[in-house]
């Protein structure tokens, strides 16, 4: 399930925490805007000398997905044994007493403050997927965040408690035709570099979230064994993914990438507030979202406590499902729990709280 490399263990909270205060702070000063990017010989050639720090896939509700999720767990259990070997121990945790429950057992940094960049792949004709409307207004929902119970969940696990940490901050367009042939994590890194390097906003105090138009198949490599691909093309394990990567010019970049969700495997069930579109978006978002707070370099808050979910992260032990007859079989969605923002009204799968010992909109 986890992706890490060697770096996510080395001592990074005093770099994260300090460049967190600093680039959130500055870049709240300033009203959101809207950019356009261009894609450009230096960003194809940053990301192919970045380093990957982490990654952590949104297992799909498909035979492939739960292979995939099976082996990535196996994985990293083998990681982490290997790392308790090193002065960590999992024996006598007399805290963790619920099997859900997450600890941080690595001690790594978390994100108390943020912004979020969403990136649209839009039609370049402005109608057949504009910025924005195509994924149904995860805008507004980025923006409402900040306010919401669901955000405050993760008050237990940054150790902050005040409204609006988490905002909407610039967004950016990128003009884009889709295509049969699969985006592969090697150009959501190049698109995300060209975001940060128009913005000036990286490190830790930001989070871009990269999101694909309806019918785009996207792969995390070249051997397109690990793919969103309801359609074909490749195998279909994953929804969607949060990642950490360090560009040798602009630093770490977190970003997480937003398939159309819309889709069988990924989506929400048929009757919720807004409507598949809308609560299927937003869902997967906050998923990612709040994942990437609580564990931006996958060594800070997982679970260690039960042979079924370790290695996951806040919001996957919360994946509640909707099975629904039809007519000789039966359809299988998330099942979303609804909450109001002002006036506004979200569905949005639930995250784990200790503090409840299982899944919660708010605190």
């Amino acid at each position: 399930m986890k992706k890490v490399v060697s770096l996510l263990f080395l001592p990074t909270a005093v770099f994260l925490l300090g460049a967190l205060m600093a680039t959130s702070l500055r870049a709240q000063d300033t009203s959101p805007q809207r950019k356009t990017l261009q894609l450009t010989d230096a960003d194809n050639a940053a990301a192919a000398a970045a380093t990957e720090v982490f990654q952590h896939p949104l297992a799909a509700r498909t035979d492939a997905g739960a292979a995939a999720k099976r082996s990535d767990q196996a994985s990293f259990a083998a990681r982490a044994a290997g790392r308790s070997g090193e002065g960590k121990s999992f024996e006598g945790n007399d805290q963790l007493r619920f099997p859900g429950d997450l600890t941080n057992f690595f001690g790594g940094p978390t994100l108390p403050v943020a912004q979020s960049h969403p990136i649209f792949l839009a039609s370049a004709d402005g109608t057949t997927c504009p910025a924005n409307t195509c994924w149904g207004d995860p805008d507004a929902f980025l923006n409402d965040f900040g306010r919401s119970g669901l955000s405050h969940v993760t008050d237990q696990y940054v150790g902050q408690h005040a409204d609006d940490r988490y905002t909407l901050g610039d967004e950016f367009t990128l003009l884009f035709t889709p295509s049969a042939t699969p985006l592969l994590d090697a150009n959501i890194r190049a698109i995300v570099h060209a975001a940060a390097v128009l913005s000036g906003d990286s490190g830790p105090g930001h989070i871009f979230h990269v999101f694909l138009p309806p019918g785009q198949a996207e792969c995390r490599s070249a051997a397109h064994t690990s793919c969103y691909a309801p359609n074909g093309g490749g195998t279909f394990t994953f929804c969607a993914y949060h990642s950490a990567v360090n560009f040798q010019d602009v630093g770490i970049v977190l970003y997480s990438v937003e398939p159309f969700q819309n889709v069988g495997g990924c989506n929400v069930r048929p009757g919720t507030v807004n409507g598949q579109t809308i609560d299927s978006t937003n869902s997967t978002l906050s998923h990612e979202l709040i994942e990437t707070i609580t564990d931006p370099l996958g060594n800070a808050w997982f679970n260690v406590t039960s042979n079924d979910t370790f290695g996951e992260e806040i919001g996957d032990e919360c994946q509640l499902l909707a099975i629904i007859p039809s007519g000789n079989q039966f359809l299988i969605f998330s099942d979303p729990t609804e909450f109001r923002v002002g006036k506004h009204r979200y569905a949005t799968q639930p995250e784990w709280s200790n503090e409840d010992h299982g899944c919660a909109i708010r605190p």
